[in-house]
C-alpha cells in the first residue's frame, strides 16, 4: 500500500510540474509587472537605444505598445531581449507575458502560441549591393544569402535550391554582411530593409517583395484574458492613428544613423 501511495504521489508531482500556468491579466496585475519578450535588432519595431523613452535599453514601435498595454493594466513594463528563435519557447515556459518582436504569423508558431489581430502588413524583400546583377529571386541560385536565424526570411531561403545560407543573430547584421561583401544578398522584412538601404548607400532594395506577411503580438496558448486586452488596445491605437504615428516617428528617427 505504501509503495502504491508513493507511486501515486510521484505521478501527481510529475503532472503538476508538466502543467505550465498561464500568465493571465489577473496574474500580471498581481505581479505588478508586464514582461515583454523581444529581440532588439529589428528596427523600427525594436532596437537598442539610450533614449529616455526606451525601456531596459530597448525602444521601438513594439516597446511603445508594451508601455501602453502596461499602463492599461496598471502595471510597470519590463523588456527582456533575447535571440529571436528563443522567443516562443520562452513564452511557452512562462518567462514572459507577450512576444512583441515584429513577429510574422505562420502555422508553426500558431501551433504553440496565440496571435493577436494583425497590426502590420509586412513583406520579405531582397537587398543586394548597388552594383549587383541580382534582379529577382531566380537570380539567387549559387549565391550566398544572409538571413536572421529563426525568421520567416530564414525559412524562405532554406526552401530555395542551390543557395548557401548564412545565418546571423540579427537582421541588421545579415544586411551588413551584404554591404561588406560576405554575402551576395539578404532576405528581410521591408521596413528594416528600407532603413538599412537608406543609411548605407552601397546597398539597394529590389522592387518587388518575395512574400507577403502579417505581423502580430503573441501570448501564451489559451491566454484569452490577455489576448482580449491586446486586441482591444490594438484596435484603439489603430482607430486613433497612434499606431501609425509610432511607425512614422521611429522609422524617421532611425534614418541617417
Amino acid at each position: 500500500m505504501k509503495k502504491f501511495m508513493m507511486i501515486f504521489i510521484v505521478l501527481l508531482v510529475l503532472v503538476g510540474c508538466g502543467k505550465q500556468e498561464v500568465n493571465t491579466v489577473e496574474a500580471i496585475q498581481k505581479r505588478g509587472e508586464l514582461i515583454l519578450l523581444t529581440e532588439a535588432t529589428f528596427p523600427p519595431f525594436e532596437y537598442a537605444s539610450n533614449d529616455p523613452s526606451s525601456v531596459d535599453g530597448v525602444n521601438g514601435v513594439d516597446i511603445e505598445f508594451g508601455k501602453a498595454l502596461a499602463d492599461k493594466l496598471g502595471v510597470t513594463l519590463k523588456v527582456v531581449d533575447m535571440d529571436f528563435d528563443s522567443l516562443t519557447v520562452a513564452l511557452q515556459a512562462g518567462k514572459g507575458d507577450i512576444v512583441a518582436a515584429g513577429m510574422t504569423v505562420n502555422p508553426e508558431r500558431s501551433n504553440v502560441v496565440d496571435f493577436s489581430n494583425v497590426y502590420f502588413d509586412n513583406g520579405l524583400y531582397i537587398i543586394v549591393n548597388e552594383d549587383s546583377e541580382i534582379e529577382s529571386v531566380e537570380d539567387l541560385t549559387n549565391k550566398k544569402i544572409a538571413v536572421q536565424q529563426g525568421t520567416t526570411g530564414n525559412d524562405f531561403v532554406d526552401k530555395l535550391e542551390d543557395v548557401e545560407v548564412l545565418s546571423f543573430k540579427g537582421m541588421v547584421e545579415a544586411g551588413l554582411a551584404v554591404l561588406n561583401g560576405n554575402a551576395d544578398a539578404s532576405v528581410m522584412d521591408v521596413l528594416t530593409a528600407q532603413i538599412l538601404v537608406h543609411n548605407n548607400p552601397g546597398l539597394k532594395l529590389l522592387e518587388n517583395s518575395v512574400v507577403s506577411e502579417e505581423t502580430a503580438i503573441a501570448v501564451q496558448k489559451g491566454n484569452e484574458s490577455l489576448l482580449n486586452e491586446v486586441n482591444l488596445l490594438l484596435s484603439e491605437l489603430e482607430e486613433s492613428g497612434q499606431l501609425q504615428t509610432w511607425f512614422d516617428d521611429h522609422f524617421d528617427a532611425l534614418l541617417d544613423q
